[in-house]
């Protein structure tokens, strides 16, 4: 997504106020959306600058702009602009949360899920102490553990030696 400035988007916004046309032509004109000249205008009318994207917005505010939302009856777009969130479909995402998952749902974290198990495969013991299961399951982890660290070592070899008779056959070319 590109950033606009903020003198550039002053300017663009100053076109359309001065009525050289409609939110269509003067994006035409700028080489912007539709959509940014409209939420551009009604940013700038509203306090007389822009708002910056926000990446973060804790639980407590997605809960507090969803309740002023319903109270006061606004579109997501008109929420947005009240709250200066950059992005009305923003709002539309946290009230999809909010009735599938609760209140809890706004409270969660984003995020990828990490791929690495959170329970460690090591006791958290003294070695003499392990089940027969648990030194089973730990012998079988460094057992793969240093399978793929051979594989490793053994590829690495295999591309030195590669490069060595590939120099070694720029040589003999060269002569």
């Amino acid at each position: 997504m590109f950033k606009y400035s903020t003198e550039y988007k002053l300017k663009v916004v100053k076109a359309y106020l001065s009525g050289e046309g409609g939110a269509g032509t003067i994006a035409t004109k700028y080489k912007v959306a539709r959509t940014c000249v409209q939420q551009w205008v009604a940013q700038y009318k509203l306090d007389g600058k822009f708002t910056e994207p926000t990446r973060h917005f804790s639980g407590e505010f997605k809960l507090k702009v969803l309740n002023y939302q319903q109270e006061h009856n606004l579109s997501d777009s008109a929420t947005a602009l009240f709250f200066g969130i950059t992005n009305s479909g923003t709002i539309c995402v946290w009230r999809k949360k909010y009735l599938t998952g609760g209140k809890e749902a706004l409270f969660q974290k984003q995020g990828r899920r990490s791929k690495m198990p959170k329970k460690s495969l090591i006791p958290n013991k003294p070695r003499e102490e392990w089940t027969k299961d648990e030194e089973l399951a730990y012998l079988r982890m460094e057992n793969e553990f240093l399978k793929k660290y051979l594989a490793l070592v053994q590829e690495d070899d295999r591309k030195k030696q590669q490069q060595k008779k590939d120099r070694e056959q720029s040589k003999l070319s060269e002569n």
